[in-house]
């Protein structure tokens, strides 16, 4: 499964080092790759992200992935 997330979240999502992504990996199951500034899909301008495994680890790691968004969309917000 790909997912967009908007390519000024790539960073945060990745984390230091890429912890914060091997974190979200460990503790869902699935597997994160393709993680790349500047790697957008196609007609978006946000950055690629394709997570495979089981359906339920697809399933956590999505929701993860999207909570860490919404969080920091949220701090940014007025």
């Amino acid at each position: 499964m790909t997912i967009g997330i908007a390519d000024d979240h790539i960073g945060l999502l990745v984390g230091r080092g890429g912890r914060t992504i091997m974190d979200i990996s460990q503790a869902s199951g699935a597997k994160i790759k393709d993680i790349d500034r500047g790697d957008f899909l196609s007609g978006t301008t946000d950055g690629k992200v394709t997570i495979s495994g089981s359906r339920r680890a697809i399933n956590a790691s999505e929701s993860m992935i999207m909570q860490k968004v919404t969080v920091a969309s949220e701090k940014v917000a007025p």
